[in-house]
């Protein structure tokens, strides 16, 4: 790649994409931070919304990105315009699949356009999956492009102090534990409710955490996870939750209700514990998130990486300070600004290697993902 304007293409008029008033992590806003591209195309089988989402560009103050944009409802009409790279933010059930139209990675890749897909990778399971992504695997090698999956932690200044200060210390990691709860009482979007169109939300959302667990500790035994969820119907009641709103999940059958709360554990490859809970208990729009990390003489917590004020927190036997903690904060940090920066670059040098979150390796995490949830739903008390 020798120019540094790049054409680029959206794939997805929705909110990964292009936002919404209460999501700020949508690429459009970040890449326009950035500069360095011209849209050319907006893809969206909505063309009314594309066209909606297209006019709103053109008149922000960065409308100068978006003079040479076409909005099409195929992305077959993108491929044959050439562009440099896409962005693929749909949802994953319209994608990660070689099932007819569902293909969008594998035939941009195919067509040598470099791709930047979000998770989750498909809504698959495995069996169903693996073909997938071992036609995917090909494609990459000989089209020699760069494709990178939206695991933007693993670009996170925190998670880079955090193995940083691991490796430093050295020994293995004993613990990891992660917490995720999800704040449900505004969100409306059906698509979250129902775990047939998003994989529920361990494959969906906390697919972050299972990723940061491999990025940080190491690859999991797959056949150690064992997973408890609290489902919709759950006999108890303890399943209900009162603030649904209104529409969201009337009519999605209690057994495609996404569960309540999953708590999961496992062990590494390398012999430490890994443990995770997801619950979508919280009031509000505000997730609240936690990892925690601990070796031999050391404690790492990484609180609200989410947050722009996040914190990492770490104990330990420094020179004797052994009850003492030191945070370490990070403002002006944007990993997801940095993953997209990362990207581009990729894509300007052909450099597969600047990506740290690649498909081969993206595809394991869906595998944990996956492991959690068959687990669970093996678990399960009717």
């Amino acid at each position: 790649m020798s120019t540094n304007m790049l054409r680029i293409g959206f794939v997805g008029a929705g909110c990964v994409n292009f936002g919404r008033w209460n999501v700020s992590w949508d690429h459009a806003s970040r890449l326009e931070q950035l500069g360095g591209f011209q849209v050319i195309a907006i893809v969206d089988p909505d063309t009314e919304k594309a066209e909606q989402v297209l006019k709103t560009r053109l008149t922000s103050q960065h409308g100068r990105y978006y003079t040479e944009c076409r909005v099409l409802a195929d992305i077959a009409d993108l491929i044959v315009m050439n562009p440099d790279a896409v962005f693929i933010g749909v949802p994953p059930v319209a994608r990660g699949s070689l099932q007819c139209n569902k293909d969008l990675e594998l035939q941009c890749i195919r067509a040598g356009i470099h791709v930047f897909m979000e998770k989750p990778m498909s809504v698959l399971p495995l069996d169903d999956f693996q073909p997938y992504a071992a036609a995917i695997q090909k494609a990459v090698g000989e089209s020699n492009v760069v494709l990178s999956v939206g695991y933007m932690f693993r670009y996170h200044a925190a998670v880079t102090k955090m193995k940083e200060l691991i490796k430093e210390h050295g020994g293995k990691v004993m613990a990891f534990n992660a917490r995720y709860y999800y704040a449900y009482t505004e969100m409306t979007n059906k698509y979250w409710y129902n775990a047939d169109l998003s994989g529920g939300p361990v494959v969906e959302q906390a697919t972050h955490f299972c990723d940061l667990a491999r990025y940080i500790v190491g690859d999991v035994d797959l056949a150690s996870v064992h997973t408890l969820m609290l489902e919709a119907d759950d006999r108890s009641g303890a399943g209900h939750i009162a603030h649904v709103p209104l529409g969201a999940e009337e009519d999605i059958p209690p057994r495609k209700r996404i569960p309540r709360v999953t708590i999961s554990h496992w062990r590494f490859e390398d012999g430490g514990l890994g443990t995770m809970m997801h619950s979508i208990a919280l009031p509000g729009t505000r997730y609240e998130a936690t990892i925690d990390v601990q070796l031999d003489g050391l404690k790492l917590s990484l609180i609200e990486p989410y947050q722009d004020n996040c914190i990492l927190r770490v104990r330990t036997m420094e020179k004797g300070r052994r009850n003492e903690d030191r945070d370490f904060t990070f403002e002006g940090s944007d990993s997801y600004s940095t993953e997209l920066k990362t990207f581009m670059e990729a894509v300007r040098t052909n450099d597969q290697s600047l990506i740290k979150s690649s498909y081969s390796d993206a595809a394991k995490t869906y595998e944990l993902t996956w492991a959690i949830r068959l687990s669970g739903e093996q678990n399960f008390r009717a």
